[in-house]
């Protein structure tokens, strides 16, 4: 094993001979998974297995048998976990793709391809923005362009402050 030295310097030509070996590294297989990636791997089958009616104990058990050593609860958790994964995965694919869809069709809204339906929809979500943003601004009673004003300082000139006060 190799000692680290602190504050050592590393020369160019070194990096760049390091840089090209690492580059040329093939692929190292695997001859053995780590316990999660075990489950992952026999996912399928074990949710298989869940849906013929046998429970995570009994999944427990006929996996010791082979020697891959997993509690029920452990079991149950990690293929919880995968679950999630790929749900959050298929909802990710999903909203990128109605997403692009969306932004097709607002580009396309003269295209054929479209239902009219499709067409009014997109025209009335524009509507609705405009309309939404127009009323923001007359509920502030400012518009974008316009800056907002700063308040104004108390003098302290005057002895009787209740009318400086009473702007507010």
């Amino acid at each position: 094993m190799a000692k680290a030295k602190p504050n050592q310097k590393i020369h160019i030509d070194k990096l760049s001979t390091a840089f090209d070996k690492l580059g040329q590294l093939e692929d190292k297989p695997k001859n053995e998974l780590t316990l999660r990636e075990s489950i992952y791997f026999l996912r399928d089958k074990l949710n298989s297995a869940l849906k013929k009616g046998y429970n995570y104990q009994d999944l427990s058990e006929i996996l010791a048998q082979q020697d891959i050593l997993i509690s029920a609860a452990t079991l149950k958790q990690y293929l919880t976990d995968i679950g999630k994964k790929s749900s959050k995965r298929k909802k990710s694919r999903s909203s990128k793709s109605k997403s692009s869809t969306n932004v097709n069709s607002s580009k396309e809204a003269g295209n054929s391809s479209l239902s009219p339906d499709e067409i009014n929809r997109i025209e009335e979500n524009k509507e609705n923005k405009s309309t939404k943003r127009s009323q923001t601004i007359a509920a502030t009673g400012q518009s974008k362009s316009k800056k907002a004003t700063k308040p104004k300082v108390l003098s302290g000139l005057d002895d009787d402050l209740s009318n400086e006060f009473n702007q507010y």
